[in-house]
């Protein structure tokens, strides 16, 4: 009877709490409404025409605000109290990278923000279009640097900054913003973060230099003694292939990395691409083995950089022997021993063959018949006849004088065979 009561209390109250969960509902999403911020984000590209290929999201949230043909984000939003709300711009060819980031503020509902997406800066280029840029310079505290020279690359344009540091220069996507300022580190800039916000100068921040810096790239990079034809030839002369590394036909490269000091000195070399232990050893010796190089220099001071330079290793090929000539055959004429070192006779037996024994020369229907060399090629025949002389199925060859040996190779004329 008790268990019975209490079940029925128990669901009179689930009824009761459901009651007043569903007459509270309506209340608390009006309070939700009137909380609620309304923000409007434009977005142009530099040039001013809308970037209509834009779209928001708030982190930790699903939904996406896309931007009209306007180039305009309209949406609303409950900005908490307790913790910041971030907001993320991203355009239709980059889903993963923002383009811009800001935190939403209850004080500042409508946003400008210049975007430019990758048509159209590459239209720009093409283009070559010119934007007028202003920016501020100043250290790593906040002071202005004033004498600042900004120039834009490979164009010949400068200009200096004044006693506040602000500068204003025109420029392009094509060429580089380079900002060099005594004591301080080189800036190489686009014109992008300039355009980001055209309203405001942009804040160019210049760090001091430091003697103890490592530079990986500078205005003269460091140099092996006499360039780096000689650096091959000192791989190639000092370079020891390791017999088991040979034996295995381990082949490939080693990049060794290391710093150039400001007297030359190579300091710190290190394998950054590792091919095998005794080739990495091989490769380590090498570098620790160099002369000292010419250093590095930033607008003539010289300054530590680092420097990476590949190894290759090939198991060389042996070279093929290659056969000069071929020798020649002599003729060996029996009775007669100032033909066997005869230059005429000590041809090749292709020359003595029978495709050359009916040389067109001795039927060609253009020689007279009172021709010289017509009456030469009879008499030769003749002679042939007349010494050649066979021994069953063997042919004697007669001595001949220089002469007949001559015009024999000359034409090719091989002795008949006849059977006496």
């Amino acid at each position: 009877m008790k268990s019975t009561k209490r079940i029925g209390l128990l669901i009179i109250t689930i009824l009761l709490f459901a009651a007043f969960k569903v007459s509270s509902y309506p209340i608390a999403n009006n309070i939700n409404d009137e909380a609620k911020t309304k923000f409007k984000v434009e977005i142009k590209n530099s040039i001013g025409e809308p970037q209509t290929k834009a779209f928001l999201k708030i982190a930790g949230r699903s939904e996406v605000y896309k931007s009209d043909s306007c180039g305009i984000i309209n949406f609303e939003y409950e900005v908490p109290k307790n913790y910041k709300r971030t907001a993320n711009i991203y355009l239709n060819e980059d889903t993963k990278n923002p383009e811009k980031s800001f935190t939403l503020d209850k004080e500042k509902t409508e946003l400008n923000f210049c975007i430019d997406s990758k048509e159209d800066i590459l239209r720009f280029k093409q283009e070559n279009s010119i934007f007028n840029i202003e920016g501020i310079v100043t250290t790593e505290d906040g002071e202005p640097i004033t004498g600042a020279t900004v120039s834009i690359q490979g164009t010949g344009k400068y200009t200096m900054t004044d006693e506040i540091g602000l500068f204003a220069i025109e420029a392009d996507f094509n060429h580089y913003i380079i900002i060099r300022a005594d004591g301080m580190e080189n800036l190489s800039m686009t014109v992008t973060p300039f355009l980001m916000n055209q309203n405001d100068a942009y804040n160019v921040v210049m760090r001091k230099k430091s003697g103890e810096k490592i530079y990986s790239s500078v205005e003269t990079m460091p140099q092996y003694p006499g360039g780096m034809k000689y650096f091959k030839r000192y791989i190639d002369r000092n370079l020891k292939y390791p017999e088991e590394a040979k034996k295995n036909k381990i082949e490939g490269v080693v990049v060794m990395q290391f710093v150039v000091e400001k007297n030359g000195d190579i300091t710190s070399p290190r394998v950054v691409r590792r091919l095998e232990s005794s080739l990495d050893s091989v490769a380590m010796n090498l570098i620790k083995g160099m002369p000292r190089w010419t250093p590095a220099s930033d607008h003539g001071v010289k300054v530590r950089c680092k420097y990476s330079v590949p190894i290759a290793f090939k198991i060389p090929v042996p070279k093929p022997v290659v056969i000069d000539s071929i020798p020649l055959k002599p003729v060996k004429v029996e009775g007669d021993s100032t033909l066997i070192n005869d230059s005429i006779i000590a041809v090749p037996d292709t020359l003595l063959s029978d495709s050359l024994i009916n040389d067109s020369i001795l039927t060609d229907s253009i020689i007279s018949k009172g021709d010289s060399i017509a009456q030469d090629t009879t008499l030769i025949k003749e002679q042939l006849i007349k010494e050649q002389i066979s021994d069953g199925n063997k042919t004697k060859v007669k001595k001949r004088n220089i002469f007949v040996r001559f015009f024999r190779w000359l034409f090719g004329i091989k002795d008949k065979e006849e059977n006496i």
